[in-house]
């Protein structure tokens, strides 16, 4: 097992356990790193997510509400609840995490920690925050930025056009010259 899915075990243990205490410190975290064995290597990457839970816990659970559709955050598994909102986080604020990559780490994690339609609902949940979230990155995109990318395609678009008419003048392509018609 990698270090990052060893780090993801002890962060969804960790969040686990402050959302059953109701204490979301760095303390807490680290007391359960030790107490369930998160080896050393893995500590900083599951002490990365932890922080990054607790310190944006709105709106993580914002998208979750908003994804979980005819599921509140109170009526879902802690283990669940627990595996969303570390993957929302990786989705959200980690640029360093491909989407699909925390989807499948979620998902794996559910698979070992979850009950058997875990995996199943953790995909459909985080798919529609993953989606969500691309829509809110290409709402954000400046004016600026859209100009320069149509301008682009224009300019791409000319040379295909003028790639693609035919020539009405004859050319000797082994000698560069034009030929009289």
């Amino acid at each position: 097992m990698g270090v990052r899915r060893q780090a993801r075990e002890g962060a969804l243990q960790a969040l686990f356990m402050c959302d059953f205490t109701n204490s979301w410190t760095p303390e807490a975290a680290k007391f359960c790193f030790e107490h369930f064995g998160v080896p050393a290597t893995a500590h900083a990457f599951a002490s990365k997510i932890c922080e990054g839970v607790v310190e944006n816990l709105a709106a993580i659970d914002s998208r979750l509400t908003c994804a979980s559709e005819n599921w509140s955050l109170s009526r879902m598994g802690r283990v669940d609840r627990a595996i969303l909102r570390l993957a929302t986080f990786e989705i959200v604020f980690l640029d360093e995490v491909p989407v699909n990559v925390a989807i499948n780490e979620a998902i794996e994690v559910a698979k070992r920690f979850g009950a058997e339609e875990s995996p199943v609902f953790v995909n459909g949940v985080l798919d529609k925050v993953a989606s969500t979230t691309r829509k809110d990155i290409a709402s954000t995109v400046e004016p600026e930025a859209e100009l320069e990318v149509g301008l682009e395609v224009e300019v791409i678009r000319k040379r295909n056009e003028v790639a693609a008419t035919p020539s009405t003048e004859s050319f000797d392509v082994e000698a560069g010259e034009e030929l009289d018609s």
